[in-house]
């Protein structure tokens, strides 16, 4: 701002510099054809005189050249003094001063040649008094142009030296910013290479602890399986040695066990998946969603054929990622779709896929909205959900459901769908409307090749 205002300032100057400069121009043109007229009149006058003493024809001979020239001359000051209404007001009576110059100039010189007595005639006296009126007309506009000529020239020297001025601290007020800018840039991309360092830092930290934790999370599996196995194992020894006992309560108690030791075990498998999801980038390849969604049908036939669902599956793109993450992400959603359903109605499930902007996108990162997505739909006829836990429902071990309902479900499926989803630069978007269904919404980025 203050470059451009510093800018506009001196071009207003240097505009007033050359705006004084062309009146002097303008004046010492005019300047010069007053002389030019003066030129000419006293020049008639010397001719006049001459002829006059000597006879000698030579002085009149070539004297209508110079009265030629005495045309253009005046109308050339003429269009020079247009704006000037005093200038052009004398202008008009030194050209009536001239006409009666010349006029008495030819009758002089015609009476001369006639007259037998040497003495002047009337004409010559005439011409003497129109010559003294044409010099003070032209006195006249000379004075007035010589006062505009010393205020232009006092005013151009001004401009001129303030411009030099002006354009001197200009030149190192731009200097300066520049270098203040220069040492500003380097600072930022200092500070900017230091946050780097310690991004890559922490970066390194972070990929340490994932190591650490995945480590922690593969040995407390294999040290929390192998317990829940056996527990299992003599679960089902009680359960035949017990088999002839008809004690309801016994055969109750070991069920309640076994369900309890196999959802443990469900737990720490999907804690040991939500840990080994982690993104590489050297890792992704093109993957055909069409034959993942098929995988997971297959893999919940069973599950499917039991609740009697409708699976509508239309045509899905090839996204690049992480095959085996990409078969979590839709196990995860499915089983949800088949686990939340209403008594008495049929589930059906619809799996649609189209290419959209980032409009919905908008309250994660308004730049999202100009972006391509690929955005996936998975719907269903469920119980749904109350729109208001939308930001429950993707957290770690929250269940929209107490631990004694008849859905189960472990609260880590969702948390799993969003760690997917973030390592494949995605978004992952839910809408739930109570004992009307529930929709999630994949949006993975189109890249520029549009894979």
């Amino acid at each position: 701002m203050i470059v451009t205002a510093l800018s506009f300032y001196s071009i207003r100057q240097y505009t007033t510099l050359s705006d004084y400069s062309a009146t002097v121009d303008h004046t010492n043109k005019v300047i010069t054809q007053l002389y030019t007229i003066e030129d000419i009149i006293k020049d008639v006058d010397i001719r006049e005189s001459g002829y006059m003493l000597t006879r000698d024809t030579g002085y009149i001979t070539n004297y209508k050249a110079g009265i030629r020239s005495l045309g253009p001359a005046y109308s050339h000051l003429r269009q020079l003094t247009a704006e000037n209404k005093q200038q052009q007001n004398i202008l008009v009576m030194l050209n009536t001063a001239l006409s009666l110059r010349l006029t008495a100039f030819k009758n002089n010189i015609a009476y001369t040649d006639t007259a037998k007595k040497s003495t002047p005639s009337p004409f010559f006296y005439e011409g003497r008094e129109r010559k003294k009126e044409c010099l003070r007309y032209i006195e006249q506009m000379m004075a007035t142009e010589k006062n505009v000529l010393q205020q232009s020239l006092r005013q151009k020297q001004y401009y001129q030296q303030f411009t030099y001025t002006f354009i001197t601290y200009l030149l190192t007020t731009f200097g300066l910013i520049t270098v203040f800018l220069f040492i500003l840039m380097i600072t930022q991309l200092r500070k900017r290479q230091e946050y780097q360092n310690e991004l890559q830092n922490r970066l390194l930290d972070l990929k340490n602890s994932h190591a650490e934790l995945e480590q922690i999370a593969f040995a407390a599996s294999h040290d929390l399986q192998e317990p829940l196995r056996k527990i299992k194992m003599f679960l089902t020894r009680l359960d035949l040695l017990e088999k002839n006992n008809d004690n309801p309560e016994v055969r109750k108690t070991v069920d309640r066990i076994t369900a309890s030791a196999t959802r443990m075990q469900d737990l720490v498998q999907d804690l040991v998946n939500l840990t080994s999801l982690v993104a590489d980038d050297a890792g992704k390849e093109p993957v055909n969603v069409n034959l993942v969604v098929n995988t997971v049908l297959q893999e919940l036939d069973e599950k499917i054929k039991s609740k009697n669902a409708d699976i509508r599956v239309e045509k899905m793109p090839v996204v690049p990622g992480y095959s085996r993450q990409f078969n979590i992400l839709f196990r995860c959603l499915l089983d949800n779709a088949l686990k939340f359903t209403r008594p008495g109605m049929q589930p059906v499930i619809a799996i649609r896929s189209d290419i959209t902007n980032g409009e919905e996108l908008a309250h994660f990162n308004q730049q999202l909205v100009d972006k391509k997505f690929y955005r996936i739909t998975v719907s269903d006829n469920g119980i749904g959900f109350d729109n208001k836990y939308i930001s429950k429902i993707f957290r770690m071990f929250q269940r929209l459901h107490g631990q004694d309902s008849e859905y189960e479900g472990k609260g880590i499926g969702l948390a799993i769908c969003q760690r997917i989803m973030v390592n494949h630069d995605g978004f992952i978007v839910a809408h739930g409307h109570l004992q009307m269904g529930a929709t999630f919404k994949l949006f993975f980025p189109v890249t520029e090749n549009g894979k």
